[in-house]
């Protein structure tokens, strides 16, 4: 069985290139994934740090979710993310996981209007290819 996830993925840093290859990296990781549009943000609670890209993806995968934020830790290490990084207003790539089937893991992000969006968006084309 498939479940289906919504990640949210954000960059204040080399914004365009580190969500471009996060983009590349997720699409070869999950056979079925769609993106949102990329959407510039002011930084939330990071003082001095640089406006935010951010996007919204729904995929679908049988892995669990300790599996998938294993994952997207990996995919974040990978780009450069480092721990202590965020301390700084640095985040090159920042990829949670906001949904896995109806469990909510990050009810605050979820009600953030680019992630509504975005979420409306993929939900509006998804439906849009099933009939």
């Amino acid at each position: 069985m498939l479940n289906k996830i919504i990640l949210s993925l954000g960059s204040n840093q080399d914004q365009e290139k580190n969500m471009a290859e996060a983009v590349r990296i997720l699409r070869n990781q999950f056979v079925s994934i769609a993106f949102s549009n990329s959407v510039y943000t002011k930084p939330i609670g990071l003082t001095g740090s640089a406006p935010f890209l951010n996007r919204v993806a729904v995929a679908y995968t049988s892995e669990q979710p300790d599996e998938i934020k294993h994952l997207l830790k990996r995919i974040e290490y990978k780009l450069q993310r480092m721990p202590d990084d965020k301390n700084f207003g640095i985040v090159p790539i920042d990829i949670d996981l906001l949904q896995w089937n109806e469990l909510i893991l990050k009810p605050d992000d979820l009600r953030r209007d680019y992630i509504i969006e975005g979420i409306r968006a993929l939900e509006n084309e998804e439906f849009k290819q099933m009939k």
